[in-house]
């Protein structure tokens, strides 16, 4: 876990530093580099090289969905400094998408359709698979060891028990092989993670930030991440979807084994085990919406 903490004390910058005038860290490995004559850029990290490559390509053949990445001055597209591979994105100014406001999900929703189109037909090298199963699978076995029933309530602790079964029975009748071995023989690609703040809206240009999960799976796993980002903020209804244009969004509710994916409480794993120290806030925010978000459940499982 130490290189998610290394900082520039550790020299990983050393290799790129001569070619800007000053950088100024935004948040680990992703620094905003000025040029000695004021051209800003966006300066992006990673500890494997194929993961900045691959957002290389994606951003030649997606200018209308995704970031713009240019070369290094000395025309360069990726630096090695100190084992941090280092590439420069187009700086531009702006903020996230807000899920909680409905013009914004639907920018996003049709943004990330783009984003599919925009990929489609294209061949890249550095784009790998996935299996959501065992990526689900995984993360309710790290959800499963975290819990510490006597820290909570009896009344928390028995929504911890049905938000675990709900998990392992949606995983128990998970069948999306086929689905995903489709995806892999079209050359469908994702953007793995289509959170409010991997977007960036500036006057009237809508972006997709942040490539590094993009896999080879079908297009329905984009939808069914940002339905679950989006849906607490619906009451958990998805009526605003019922008469959208997007055949992948559509199929997520027609689609009986993908519907059922929905019940999938991947936010609340999520957040658990991103944010230990908030568990109980969180637990009181989901009890809120328990009713609705149950409900909810019970008819996608239907």
């Amino acid at each position: 876990m130490q290189n998610h903490v290394r900082t520039e004390k550790d020299g990983i910058l050393k290799g790129i530093r001569p070619f800007f005038h000053q950088i100024k860290c935004i948040k680990p490995f992703v620094f905003e580099g000025t040029y000695s004559n004021g051209f800003k850029v966006i300066i992006k990290g990673a500890l494997n090289r194929e993961v900045l490559i691959k957002q290389i390509e994606l951003s030649m053949c997606c200018p209308s969905s995704f970031v713009t990445f240019i070369p290094f001055v000395d025309g360069d597209w990726v630096k090695e400094s100190n084992a941090v591979y280092w590439a420069c994105m187009e700086f531009m100014p702006g903020r996230s998408l807000f899920y909680s406001v409905k013009e914004e999900r639907q920018l996003a929703l049709e943004k990330v359709a783009q984003f599919h189109e925009e990929t489609t037909g294209h061949q890249f090298r550095n784009i790998p698979t996935m299996s959501l199963k065992q990526k689900w699978t995984n993360r309710l076995l790290r959800f499963t060891s975290s819990l510490q029933p006597e820290l909570f309530s009896a009344e928390q602790n028995s929504l911890l028990k049905r938000y675990t079964k709900i998990g392992e029975d949606v995983l128990r009748q998970m069948n999306v092989d086929d689905l995903e071995k489709e995806a892999f023989q079209n050359g469908d690609i994702v953007h793995g993670d289509p959170a409010h703040h991997n977007f960036i809206f500036h006057h009237h240009s809508l972006l997709l930030i942040d490539g590094d999960l993009a896999v080879h799976a079908p297009k329905e796993y984009d939808y069914l991440q940002m339905l679950n980002r989006m849906l607490p903020y619906c009451s958990w209804s998805l009526d605003e979807w019922v008469n959208n244009q997007i055949p992948a969004l559509n199929y997520c509710f027609t689609n009986p084994s993908l519907r059922r994916l929905l019940a999938y409480p991947a936010d609340f794993y999520r957040e658990w085990l991103m944010e230990p120290s908030g568990r109980s806030q969180l637990l009181t925010k989901t009890m809120e919406q328990d009713a609705d978000r149950t409900a909810f459940m019970k008819l996608v499982l239907q």
